[in-house]
């Protein structure tokens, strides 16, 4: 029996990060019963200085990919990759990138009570297939309440020890000198940067797993 941590640090604005735990998916199917996987979703803001209302997608990625013309591009790139995924990215004009240090608060009320995975994905699918705003408290309580937390999880996540604590893991993140999401750890000691297909995800995994034994 293989034992395998892997810590996921990645934002919830972060399609890539999506698309990168749906091929991990594929692969962990793959490596059948002699495995046993423990995900923890770790906290990254690809957007440190956005302010809490959030910014318009456009403008603030268009500045970013130095056009809007290239923002479009990358746009309908991710949209193929997601579609070859099963990934349903919609976009429009009137789109907002949040901050998401809140949503981190959530993810990690959702860590205690066993229900993290869920709740990122219901937090990724909420904000690029349903266009939701999830910078917003009261959409983070909806779809806290949708896949099974409770009020006390609720009131955890907002509370103080979880934004200290939340602020904590992002330091400590930032002080590893990682600059991109995904970007996965396993059992403490192996990184594995970005959202390969699920056959380089199967052989990575399967590598650790000899050297583990």
């Amino acid at each position: 029996m293989a034992d395998l941590r892997i810590d996921i640090i990645s934002d919830v604005v972060c399609p890539w990060c999506y698309l990168g735990y749906s091929r991990l998916k594929q692969a962990i199917e793959q490596l059948g019963d002699d495995y046993r996987i423990d995900i923890r979703w770790q906290p990254f803001e690809l957007h440190p200085d956005m302010p809490l209302e959030g910014a318009d997608r456009e403008t603030y990625l268009g500045k970013r990919f130095g056009s809007p013309e290239k923002l479009n591009e990358a746009t309908h790139a991710i949209q193929q990759v997601g579609i070859e995924a099963g990934i349903q990215f919609n976009f429009s004009e009137k789109d907002r990138i949040p901050n998401t240090k809140l949503a981190h608060q959530f993810v990690l009320a959702a860590t205690k009570s066993g229900l993290a995975t869920p709740f990122v994905l219901a937090i990724f699918h909420a904000y690029f297939t349903d266009g939701k705003n999830i910078g917003s408290k009261s959409i983070l309580e909806e779809i806290a309440i949708s896949i099974g937390l409770q009020t006390a999880d609720i009131e955890y996540a907002l509370s103080t020890e979880a934004k200290t604590l939340t602020e904590k893991k992002l330091q400590h993140l930032r002080s590893l000198d990682i600059q991109s999401v995904p970007t996965y750890v396993i059992n403490d000691k192996y990184m594995v940067h970005g959202a390969h297909d699920p056959e380089s995800f199967l052989k990575v995994l399967t590598d650790i797993a000899e050297k583990e034994l």
